[in-house]
């Protein structure tokens, strides 16, 4: 049985740098609003008002703007200007700004403007209580977003390279992931299209910016 991590600290990386090549728009998808807010900032205020030690949002792409839609909250930034080769850069950029005392990341798209605090402190709750060093959420037996990486896979996923995240080390470790099955998938939606944003504000009952 793993060790008990009661009392770990983990830090949140929000990953905001993608083009949002998908989407067919001059406004980047993390400044598409829902509810009259943009969806990068949806996403990390639930993660503030969470249990996560701390929050890191990486810039990239429209690095400017995206980093006014936060501004005022307390998150540090990095920028990672090698953004156009891929996630991989990002899960880098993010890493290098955790802090020693955190033995866990969270990597939170900023796409994924239904997240909740709930769903977070569940997944860290469960992080802790089972040692585990993968923890993802599920609904109807499909993995999602966000995903916890125990900092004994840091180096790893500091290895990664190209347009994929921690995918591969999922197959590495598919015996050692731990499950937290979500009952609602608004939770687990993401935006990659206008189509998406329609959708998921439709069922949400929520108002659709979409700019541009």
């Amino acid at each position: 049985m793993a060790a008990i991590k009661a009392s770990t600290q983990v830090a949140g990386i929000v990953l905001a740098a993608g083009t949002s090549t998908r989407l067919e728009r001059p406004t980047p998808k993390q400044l598409l609003e829902l509810g009259g807010e943009a969806l990068v900032r949806r996403v990390v205020r639930a993660a503030l008002a969470s249990r996560l030690e701390e929050v890191i949002v990486v810039l990239g792409h429209a690095a400017t703007e995206v980093a006014r839609a936060v501004d005022d909250l307390d998150v540090q930034t990095v920028e990672n200007p090698d953004y156009p080769l891929g996630q991989s850069t990002s899960v880098r950029a993010g890493l290098s700004r955790v802090a020693p005392e955190c033995g866990a990341a969270l990597f939170i798209p900023a796409d994924q403007p239904l997240l909740s605090s709930d769903l977070i402190d569940r997944l860290l709750v469960t992080y802790r209580q089972s040692g585990g060093p993968i923890v993802v959420p599920t609904h109807s037996g499909q993995r999602g977003a966000p995903v916890l990486f125990d900092r004994s896979l840091f180096i790893e996923l500091a290895q990664l390279i190209g347009d994929t995240g921690g995918r591969s080390l999922m197959t590495t470790y598919r015996n050692r992931i731990i499950e937290v099955p979500v009952d609602d998938p608004l939770e687990l939606a993401d935006v990659d299209t206008v189509s998406d944003l329609e959708r998921l504000a439709a069922k949400a009952g929520l108002a659709a910016t979409l700019g541009g």
